[in-house]
């Protein structure tokens, strides 16, 4: 479910920057719960062995669970940054 929740984020953040250019923050909101849903998700699965795995990947995920939706999240804000900087910085 989580899954096809991102995927849908993601089409979504697709349409709002490039196509609707525009942005609803409830829908931002949306987008960040989905995504750190989605990784913790991953995460769970991955170190309770229910997601087939390597090793290394286990141990990545048990120690920086953080990075991978903070890592997301901050290239969707980057990606808000660049297509709206000139609006932001007149």
């Amino acid at each position: 479910g989580t899954l096809f929740g991102v995927g849908f984020c993601t089409w979504l953040m697709q349409q709002s920057l490039y196509e609707i250019n525009s942005l609803c923050l409830w829908c931002c909101l949306a987008w960040v719960a989905t995504i750190t849903m989605f990784w913790y998700v991953t995460s769970f699965n991955v170190r309770n062995g229910l997601l087939p795995a390597p090793s290394w990947l286990r141990t990545f995920f048990g120690e920086f669970t953080w990075v991978l939706p903070v890592l997301h999240v901050g290239i969707i804000g980057m990606l808000i940054l660049t297509r709206w900087w000139e609006f932001w910085t007149s």
